[in-house]
């Protein structure tokens, strides 16, 4: 948690003299011998993310939201993607992050998407540090997290744990060229790889959480990853954030919830992260052919449905896939790589069937999703 107000963590590591990220303090964790006390590994796409800490409360975070992900750790002639080491410093307070492989390259403007949930003050930027080659990235306030070369330091008090957990994940996501990471839901039905996209709070977990209920595979939530080669849908089971809202009974059933005679039910109890595999236990996912895009494009008395062709017209839409949240994974911040990105889903999607939609009840809307689904196969 942080101190409370704005940038009220800044006033108390601003009062001493040497920068937090400053070369000296770097030396002085480094004088000091790493002792690996925890090793995990998870499979995020196609490739491995391995992280050796000296304090396993650092991997917390990457248990809650990617326990799914979790693999055991690959041999060396296996290889990953990216590997590095954690350590913490209490004296100075520092996380300091070094990468043994599949180091970014540029460290701080991986973060860059990031800053919204920390102690950083927008205007937010990436620049150049004065002192020993670091750069930097933050806002107003000052910098959340530097870097130089293969090593980042963060300051504890000016990220919560899920910062660290999503950057690691965006630069390895970001390493494979060969994926194509979006914003929205992936699921399994039948033999066909189904996407729902649609801005923050359209109805995206609720729907998918509602169509998994009807024994359909839940790949990933939030983030919906494309194999580009073979136009494949792969797991990416990170946990699935459940806010209250309405609930079928069928989902109602699943969660342990009693529905009224409307067939819903209020669940507040449920509203917090769950893993996928504690919510629908099964056999492992696997990759599925994309067949469908759905664009959830806001709430209605009834669901409906129409044909879509993206095209670029519709920044709204491209808004969607490339919120935030997900587009700091691969899209990056330069101009012409996330044009080029853009073109590339484009062309992904231009040969796979969508569909906009106007969310209506939760049992209405997956049973119109369901029947689209079906015929495509007849």
């Amino acid at each position: 948690m942080f101190p409370a107000g704005a940038g009220g963590g800044w006033s108390e590591i601003n009062q001493v003299d040497e920068p937090w990220w400053s070369a000296a303090r770097l030396r002085e964790v480094e004088h000091r011998d790493f002792v690996s006390r925890a090793t995990a590994a998870y499979r995020l796409g196609d490739a491995v993310l391995q992280i050796d800490v000296d304090d396993p409360a650092l991997l917390e975070g990457f248990v809650r939201l990617y326990g799914d992900c979790a693999v055991p750790a690959p041999s060396a002639s296996d290889g990953s993607a990216v590997r590095c080491t954690m350590r913490r410093s209490f004296e100075p307070q520092l996380v300091v992050l070094t990468f043994q492989t599949g180091a970014p390259a540029d460290a701080a403007a991986a973060a860059y998407h990031l800053l919204r949930p920390t102690q950083a003050v927008p205007p937010f930027r990436v620049w150049d540090s004065v002192d020993s080659g670091w750069r930097l990235v933050g806002g107003s306030t000052g910098p959340v997290l530097a870097a130089r070369g293969a090593q980042v330091l963060m300051h504890p008090k000016l990220i919560p744990a899920e910062f660290l957990v999503e950057y690691l994940v965006g630069i390895t996501l970001g390493a494979q060229t060969g994926m194509l990471p979006i914003h929205g839901a992936a699921l399994r039905m039948g033999e066909a790889g189904v996407v729902l996209v649609g801005a923050s709070h359209a109805g995206k977990t609720t729907t998918s959480l509602h169509l998994a209920a009807r024994g359909h595979t839940l790949l990933s939530d939030e983030i919906a990853v494309i194999r580009l080669a073979t136009r494949e849908v792969v797991p990416f089971r990170r946990a699935v954030n459940v806010r209250p809202g309405p609930v079928g009974q069928e989902l109602a059933a699943v969660l342990g919830l009693s529905g009224d005679e409307d067939g819903s039910a209020s669940s507040p109890q449920w509203a917090r992260w769950h893993r996928i595999t504690e919510v629908f236990p099964g056999p492992p996912a696997c990759p599925a052919p994309l067949q469908a895009v759905f664009f959830l494009a806001g709430f209605a008395d009834q669901a409906t449905m129409e044909p879509f062709q993206l095209d670029l017209d519709r920044p709204d839409v491209f808004a969607w896939i490339t919120a935030p949240e997900i587009s700091f994974c691969s899209w990056g911040v330069a101009p012409s790589r996330r044009a080029l990105r853009l073109l590339v889903l484009k062309q992904a999607l231009s040969r796979t069937p969508c569909w906009l939609v106007k969310v209506g009840p939760p049992q209405e809307t997956v049973e119109l999703i369901e029947r689209t689904v079906e015929e495509l196969s007849c």
